[in-house]
C-alpha cells in the first residue's frame, strides 16, 4: 500500500479520499487555493499544502499540473488522487504524475484520452454492438452541424466531444436556433475544458439516465457493482440519485449491465468507472451515452447498497491489488434494499449561522460545511451530499421517507439553499414510484419554487438558539476553523 496521497481536489470528495486513505494506513495531503484557506478538507488530511496566489483565481490552482506535481513530490508523496472534476479525467495530468514517479489513483492516461474523446468512445460503443443514440462526428462548422440535423432530424443536442458532467450542452428544436447554439455549445466547450469540438446527437425525451458502476484491475477483471438511476436532474445536472433502479425489468438490466462490463474490457478499463445510458423501459431499450473514467458524485449510494467502500478500492487496485484480492468477484457482489442520495447546494452566498447534520439508523452525511462556513463562490455550489437507506422493509419508498425525514432535521442558515426543493422532489410519484425520467423537474417546474417554510425541528432550532455560540454548542458544530499557517504557497 501507498505512503502518503496528494489528494488534488478540495470540498466534500477531498474529505472523503482523506478519510479512506486513513482507514488503509495512507497519509494524506490537501491542497487549498487562498479561497479555500478554511476549508474543512485542510483539517481532515494529515497535512495541508496551498497552491495558487492571493488574488488569482482560484478555480485555476486545481488545475495547475505543475504545481500539484511540485506539491506531491515536495510532500513525499508516492501517489495522487484526483477525485472528481478539476483533473480527475485529464490524460496529461495522468501522464505528468507518471512521469514524476507518482501513481495516478485512476485509469491509465491512454483511457481518460479515449473517453475523454465522447465521438471516439461512440464509434467503440458501436463497433462492440451497443446500442447508441443517433448522432454525427465531430462538427467543424454551423453548417455541417446544420446538415447533419436535417439527416436525423430535429429536436437535436449539441454535445461538447471533451464535455461531461452537464456542461457544453444545448438542446436545439429547430433549424432557426441551430446556428445560435452552435456557437454557445462550442465556445462554452473551449472555456470549459479546452477543445470547442462539439458533436450532436438525437434528442429523445422522457427517458431514464441509469448508470453502472465498474471497477476493473490490470490483470484485464472487470465487475459491476450494480447500477444507479439518476434520473433526478436539472439542466442535465443531477439532483437526486437512486440505487439500484427500481422497476427495470430483469433481462433490460441484464444487457445494461452486460454492456458497461464489455466496453470496459474493450477499453482495458482500470480502476473506477461509471458507464452511462439513456433508458427506454416501456420499448426495453437503452442507448450509452458515455462513460465517466473517475469516482462518481454519487458512489456514496453504491457502497451503502453494496457494503464496499469504492474509494478504498480504488487505491487498492492503483497499488497492484486483483479484485480477487480484494474478494470482489461478480458472483460476490449484491445489493440490500435501497440508498437515495440528495445534493445540497447554495443558492446563494452567505456564512452558516446554523449547521447540525441529521443522525439516526440509515443516514450518511458526506460534508464540507462547518458553522462559519462561507462557501467560495467561484466553485460548485454543492457543500452537502444526504444518502440515506432503506429500513427493514428494504423498499425505495422507506429509503425516501428516511431522506425527507433527514432532510427535515438538517439545520442550515444564513446561506440558502435548496432543502425545499429536495423534500417536494422526493414526494413527487414518479420519484416515489422509482420510474422518474429525466425531464421531471423541466416539465414539474412548481417542484423548484422556493419556499419561506421552515421544518418544525429548524424552527424551534432558530427559536432557542440566540446567539453564534450557543448555535455552536448546541449543534456540535466545528467553529472557527483558523487560517492555516506555516505552509507557504506553491506558484
Amino acid at each position: 500500500m501507498f505512503k502518503r496521497v496528494l489528494i488534488a481536489n478540495r470540498g466534500e470528495i477531498a474529505i472523503r479520499i482523506a478519510r479512506a486513505a486513513s482507514a488503509l494506513g495512507v497519509e494524506s495531503v490537501a491542497v487549498y487555493a487562498p479561497a479555500d484557506a478554511h476549508g474543512l478538507h485542510t483539517r481532515i488530511a494529515t497535512q495541508a499544502v496551498g497552491i495558487g496566489t492571493s488574488g488569482g483565481d482560484p478555480v485555476k490552482a486545481y488545475l495547475d499540473v505543475a504545481a500539484l506535481i511540485a506539491a506531491a513530490r515536495a510532500a513525499g508523496c508516492d501517489c495522487v488522487h484526483p477525485g472528481y472534476g478539476f483533473l480527475s479525467e485529464n490524460a496529461a495530468f495522468a501522464k505528468a504524475c507518471a512521469d514524476a514517479g507518482l501513481t495516478f489513483i485512476g485509469p491509465k492516461p491512454e483511457t481518460l484520452a479515449l473517453f475523454g474523446d465522447k465521438t471516439a468512445v461512440r464509434k467503440l460503443a458501436q463497433s462492440l454492438g451497443i446500442p447508441i443514440i443517433a448522432g454525427s462526428g465531430p462538427l467543424k462548422s454551423a453548417d455541417d452541424a446544420r446538415a447533419a440535423a436535417k439527416d436525423i432530424g430535429y429536436p437535436v443536442m449539441l454535445k461538447a466531444a471533451a464535455g461531461g458532467g452537464g456542461r457544453g450542452m444545448r438542446a436545439v428544436e429547430s433549424v432557426a436556433q441551430l446556428a445560435d447554439a452552435f456557437a454557445r455549445c462550442q465556445s462554452e466547450a473551449q472555456v470549459a475544458f479546452g477543445d470547442g469540438t462539439v458533436f450532436l446527437e438525437k434528442l429523445v425525451a422522457r427517458l431514464r439516465h441509469i448508470e453502472v458502476q465498474i471497477l476493473g484491475d490490470a490483470q484485464g477483471n472487470v465487475v459491476h457493482l450494480f447500477e444507479r438511476d439518476c434520473s433526478g436532474q436539472l439542466r442535465n445536472q443531477k439532483v437526486i440519485e437512486i440505487a439500484p433502479a427500481a422497476n427495470v425489468e430483469t433481462k433490460l438490466r441484464e444487457r445494461i449491465l452486460a454492456d458497461a462490463i464489455k466496453l470496459a474490457k474493450a477499453s482495458d478499463y482500470v480502476n473506477a468507472g461509471t458507464v452511462e445510458f439513456l433508458v427506454d423501459p416501456e420499448r426495453g431499450t437503452h442507448f450509452f451515452i458515455e462513460c465517466n473514467p473517475r469516482i462518481q458524485v454519487e458512489h456514496t449510494i453504491t457502497e451503502q447498497v453494496t457494503g464496499i467502500d469504492l474509494v478504498e478500492a480504488q487505491f487498492s487496485i492503483a497499488a497492484g491489488a486483483t479484485l480477487r484480492d480484494l474478494g470482489l468477484t461478480q458472483d460476490a457482489i449484491a445489493t440490500r434494499g435501497y440508498a437515495v442520495q440528495a445534493r445540497i447546494i447554495a443558492q446563494g452566498a452567505g456564512t452558516l449561522s446554523a449547521y447540525k447534520e441529521p443522525a439516526g439508523p440509515g443516514v450518511r452525511v458526506d460534508s464540507c460545511g462547518y458553522l462559519g462556513l462561507a462557501p467560495p463562490p467561484q466553485f460548485d455550489p454543492m457543500f452537502v451530499k444526504l444518502i440515506c437507506t432503506s429500513n427493514s422493509s428494504q423498499t425505495l419508498t422507506s429509503a425516501i421517507d428516511r431522506t425527507i425525514r433527514a432532510l427535515d432535521e438538517f439545520h442550515i442558515a444564513g446561506v440558502p439553499t435548496n432543502l425545499t426543493q429536495l423534500r417536494a422532489i422526493l414526494s413527487d410519484p414518479s420519484v416515489r414510484a422509482g420510474d422518474a425520467r429525466t425531464t421531471l423537474l423541466s416539465e414539474n417546474a412548481e417542484l423548484l419554487k422556493g419556499s419561506n417554510t421552515k421544518s418544525n425541528q429548524l424552527a424551534l432550532f432558530e427559536q432557542h438558539a440566540g446567539s453564534r455560540n450557543t448555535h455552536a454548542h448546541d449543534t456540535g458544530s466545528l467553529t472557527g476553523l483558523p487560517v492555516a499557517d506555516g505552509e507557504e504557497g506553491i506558484e
